[in-house]
Order: C-alpha cells, then structure tokens, then sequence
C-alpha cells in the first residue's frame, strides 16, 4: 500500500504562501543588516586604509626658513634650529623641530653642516677654543669645512644644501645613513 504524501515532505512543487512571505522577508533582514554594516564599515576601512593610497610623512624635503643674510656674515659658524610642519599618517603637527645645522660663510657663499655626527648620530657642537667642530660621544674632531681631523667618523660632516635670497636664508634638511663611507640620505 503507497503512503500518500505528508505536508511535510520536502520538494513539493508549490511552497505556501507562508514560506514565500519568511523568504521575502529574510532576504530584507539580510539586505538591510548588509546596507547597515556597510554603512558602518565601509567609512572605517576607507580610514584605516587611508596611508596605503597617500605618502603618509613629509615635512622636510623643502627648503626650510633659517634666517635673513645678514645673521651669517661671520666666518664663526652659527647653529640654527630648523622647524617646519610634519605630517605623518592621520596626524599633523605644526612647526616642530626636524634638525640643526651649522651655517657659516665661506669663499663668498654660505655652507651649512648637519649636526648629526656621521658616525652614530650624536650631536656635533662647536668648540670656540680650538676653532673646530666636535662629537663628544667617541670624540671625533671635524675642520671648519666639516672634513674628519681625529676620531672613528667614516665620512666628513654632512652638507646641506642652501639657497639664499635677498631677504632669507633656506636650508633643506636630509638625514643620512650612519657609520657609512659615503653620504647615502635615508627616505
């Protein structure tokens, strides 16, 4: 004897109104819940992605602002701290100190020396005594033209370069690698 079909035997050529209605309606919840989560991620993946589509740091690639002519005239170098903005990432920030250098006359044009020591980094002051600069971390002498007189340096000072105008003086201020023979800037 053949059973006669239940209600609850699967693939029934007709669905109930009912099952339609629940299928129209999941699909809604799952629209909306897909347009909700898009609305809230879609902002924040374009942020968080946002340095992988833009350069993400500058500040000291251009020619920074050091000060009118007549502050060099002496062959007495004088430091000068260089700010500018920097950007990074998300976040900027507004005239900081990116670094120093020695500026001085000489032969008739203005040069200007890091303070960056090229052999690991300290500072490199000058000493009026012997009229010379000086690293005091694993002291190194370097001449008035930034060349190496006594110490573990690998290179001379590093030169900077300036462009100067009637009224201002700008230098563009490089970072170079360290404890290396030639002058190789870093970025």
């Amino acid at each position: 004897m053949a059973d006669a079909p239940s209600k609850f035997d699967e693939g029934s050529p007709t669905d109930s109104p009912s099952s339609t209605r629940r299928g129209i309606l999941g699909a809604t919840a799952a629209a909306l819940g897909a347009g909700l989560a898009a609305t809230v991620l879609g902002p924040a993946v374009i942020f968080v992605a946002h340095p992988l589509r833009h350069e993400t740091t500058s500040g000291s690639d251009d020619f920074i602002p050091a000060g009118p002519p007549s502050l060099f005239t002496t062959t007495t170098p004088i430091k000068v701290d260089l700010f500018a903005d920097r950007v990074d990432a998300w976040n900027r920030v507004v005239q900081v100190k990116v670094g120093s250098a020695w500026v001085m006359e000489k032969g008739g044009k203005l040069v200007a020396l890091s303070t960056v020591c090229p052999h690991l980094g300290c500072g490199v002051d000058y000493d009026t005594s012997h009229n010379k600069f000086y690293c005091a971390c694993h002291k190194t002498w370097f001449g008035l033209d930034g060349s190496v007189e006594e110490g573990p340096s690998p290179r001379a000072m590093d030169e900077l370069e300036v462009e100067s105008a009637e009224k201002l003086v700008s230098i563009r201020f490089r970072r170079f690698k360290l404890g290396v023979k030639t002058k190789e800037p870093i970025g």
